[in-house]
């Protein structure tokens, strides 16, 4: 009897799906949230397209925070390169680790998936299609490549903070640590105009592709399917 209830035991953990990284009550907001990264995304690529001198609102608005912040120009610069590569590898790599530790796979796979997918639509999709131009010489500048690397982690940050498993961490500090992910990514697109590397605009079309990125593939990894496979991946790893 008993090597019977221990053999279902083991039976049901195979196949009990993974917890979801966005439970039922935040996923009408995440669809939500990642339609309006697109309209915004879209709307901002079309004033941006064939530009060389940026919009209105980059033309109103950046002279301003170049002006505030030009004695900072040094400290923001080395801000501003959080968004490099070898610093987005890094840190999506820690991350990876961390989700594995816990054996939380979903988020593990969120973190890779998500950092390859908008940089790869940045810089392969967005930047081409939209060809606006920055600088001199000139570069392709929407959206901006460093604010969608900063964003990607900072949204995947605030999806692992929405439900984490067993509830290990407390609200009140999930809300903080979720805050100050999104707070580094402001911090930054706010340098990339500071240091005159980009303009605002592209640095709003960054973060609209990494998070409408990051809750994409988060609501497949969602799917019952997928939760499912994740399960057994767990269950083969050892408890």
């Amino acid at each position: 009897m008993t090597s019977n209830r221990l053999a279902t035991s083991v039976t049901e953990q195979a196949h009990e799906p993974v917890p979801v990284l966005i439970p039922d009550r935040a996923r009408l907001p995440a669809v939500i949230t990642g339609i309006c990264c697109a309209v915004v995304l879209a709307v901002g690529g079309a004033f941006a397209a064939g530009r060389s001198e940026g919009n209105a609102l980059d033309r109103r608005v950046d002279p301003w925070i170049i002006q505030h912040l030009q004695s900072h120009v040094n400290g923001l610069t080395q801000i501003a390169d959080l968004g490099n590569p070898t610093p987005l590898v890094v840190v999506t790599l820690i991350v990876v680790l961390c989700c594995l530790v816990v054996r939380r796979f979903n988020g593990a796979i969120l973190a890779a998936v998500s950092v390859a997918v908008a940089s790869g639509l940045t810089e392969f999709v967005f930047k081409p299609l939209v060809h606006e131009t920055f600088g001199h010489p000139p570069i392709l500048s929407y959206p901006s490549g460093h604010s969608t690397n900063v964003f990607t982690l900072s949204a995947v940050v605030v999806v692992l903070m929405i439900n984490p498993p067993h509830r290990r961490i407390r609200p009140v500090l999930r809300v903080v640590v979720a805050a100050l992910a999104i707070l580094v990514g402001l911090v930054v697109m706010v340098s990339l105009v500071a240091i005159q590397f980009h303009y605002l605009t592209d640095t709003i079309g960054g973060a609209c592709v990494a998070t409408g990125t990051v809750l994409a593939i988060a609501l497949l990894l969602d799917a019952p399917a997928a939760r499912t496979r994740m399960a057994r991946l767990r269950f083969r790893s050892g408890p």
